[in-house]
């Protein structure tokens, strides 16, 4: 097979969580464009919006709202998505949220919230995803961890996110090695700071955060949302059949300068 040939989705199921956001919209348009059929997940007040705005075929594009956070929602989420289209090929796991707090500040309810999100909704999404795929004979997981999980970063303060991204990371190291035989492979990818509208509004309300960040960026520029949807359907594509456990950094160099 050709690189082209084994980058095609054509056939294949996918599941995005926190799919209304700017990376993961990226992503969804990655993947549809590549043929897969496109599960997004997300709040449901923003369902409407999250569909239209990718223009997307209705049989190709479909939200499945669940709270990553719950258990028991996730199980029937996925239960749904396999009920309706059979199979379950590839997740990307991008639900995530941050509070900027210092450590000395920081509340239990923010801390809860953040590794109830980011790091147990992780693990309930990736659970129940790789059972499906473990029926199924293989599949693809994509969890996306951050440039905050792998160094410390400045000037920005939000040591419950920093921690749950790195250990997402570590996640999908070890679930790449329990789940090789079962032919399911898990990978991460690590942003540094993307065009996102919520980093955006970040930077307007704090102009020297966007500077320092800018500045801190060897390439002068935050990064693309669609350069890190390229990372994501690479590694969710079969072009990428020999790669598990990886964390694969999107970030301009910001980790080695």
């Amino acid at each position: 097979m050709t690189l082209i040939e084994k980058l095609s989705l054509q056939g294949k199921v996918a599941l995005v969580t926190g799919g209304a956001g700017g990376i993961g919209q990226a992503i969804a348009k990655e993947l549809l464009a590549l043929g897969a059929t496109v599960v997004l997940s997300d709040r449901p007040d923003v369902a409407a919006e999250a569909t239209s705005s990718l223009d997307a075929d209705p049989s190709k594009l479909v939200f499945n709202a669940f709270n990553v956070a719950d258990s028991q929602a996730v199980a029937k989420g996925v239960e749904e998505i396999v009920s309706k289209h059979g199979r379950l090929d590839i997740l990307v796991a991008n639900a995530g949220v941050s509070y900027d707090e210092t450590t000395l500040e920081h509340t239990d309810e923010s801390w809860r919230r953040v590794m109830g999100v980011n790091l147990d909704g992780v693990f309930f999404c990736v659970r129940e995803a790789g059972r499906a795929m473990a029926k199924a004979g293989g599949g693809s997981i994509v969890a996306i961890s951050s440039i905050c999980g792998v160094t410390a970063v400045r000037p920005e303060v939000h040591i419950g996110y920093d921690v749950s991204k790195a250990g997402v990371a570590h996640m999908c190291r070890n679930l790449a090695v329990e789940w090789a035989k079962r032919n399911i492979r898990v990978n991460a990818v690590s942003p540094a700071y993307a065009e996102t509208p919520m980093l955006q509004a970040v930077g307007e309300e704090n102009p020297a955060v966007m500077k320092q960040w800018l500045e801190d960026m060897p390439i002068g520029r935050l990064m693309k949302p669609s350069e890190v949807a390229s990372a994501v359907a690479f590694l969710a594509s079969d072009a990428a059949s020999g790669i598990s456990g990886h964390n694969l950094l999107v970030d301009g160099a910001y980790s080695v300068s």
